[in-house]
């Protein structure tokens, strides 16, 4: 047997597979919960903040329409206890209804509008006023600490989608170098097959020539 049959043999022998280099993709990072399949955005926590203080809020115009109520019972306040409730019970459904509006751009105006009825309680009685600054400065910490957490969630959450479409690039061309190299190796044991058999041709014609002259002898 000659060289080149061994060495088309060998060719046809080798599996395309052992010509591909390793295209194992490194698995995504488990702590970065933003990889995670059905992976959810977290709630705004601007929308938490101010729908909490809202809240909290109607709480403290019952207690003060309480406190007030009892005023005019005992002839501290010249109002009647049916307007003093209606006046409160009216506050606090607004405040619980602007807890509900806060996903839409007028809720925040409206929370803010929300704030002028316990400060101008300062009339009745200075502690009111108190009450109210107070739910004032929580509302303002509440859109600026909420607003910069928002900002940070979506800055983050840039970064994650824009490292999922870099690790997802490299997978596809790494693919396409794998069939690109595959189909390499098919052409070139193809081409090795086609040599040996042209290089096996004149030698078997010779030594059939020569065994029809033996003969003829």
């Amino acid at each position: 047997m000659s060289g080149d049959d061994v060495r088309a043999r060998e060719a046809e022998a080798e599996p395309a597979s052992a010509l591909a280099p390793d295209t194992t993709v490194e698995a995504t990072p488990d702590q970065d919960p933003t990889f995670a399949p059905g992976y959810k955005p977290l709630r705004s926590a601007t929308l938490t903040f101010t729908q909490a203080i809202l809240g909290l809020q109607a709480l403290a115009a019952l207690f003060a329409t309480t406190f007030v109520a009892g005023m005019a019972n005992a002839g501290a306040v010249e109002a009647s206890s049916g307007v003093i409730w209606g006046l409160g019970l009216w506050l606090m459904v607004m405040l619980g209804y602007a807890a509900g509006q806060q996903k839409k751009p007028w809720g925040k105006w409206l929370g803010w509008a929300l704030q002028v009825p316990l400060l101008l309680g300062f009339f009745i009685d200075p502690a009111i006023a108190i009450v109210g600054v107070m739910f004032l400065a929580l509302w303002i910490a509440a859109l600026r600490i909420g607003g910069r957490i928002d900002r940070e969630r979506a800055e983050r959450d840039d970064a994650a989608a824009a490292a999922r479409e870099g690790a997802d690039t490299p997978s596809s061309n790494l693919g396409a170098t794998n069939n690109s190299v595959a189909n390499n190796g098919a052409a070139d044991s193809s081409t090795a097959s086609t040599t040996a058999a042209s290089s096996t041709a004149p030698t078997t014609a010779a030594n059939n020539s020569a065994l029809s002259e033996g003969a003829s002898e």
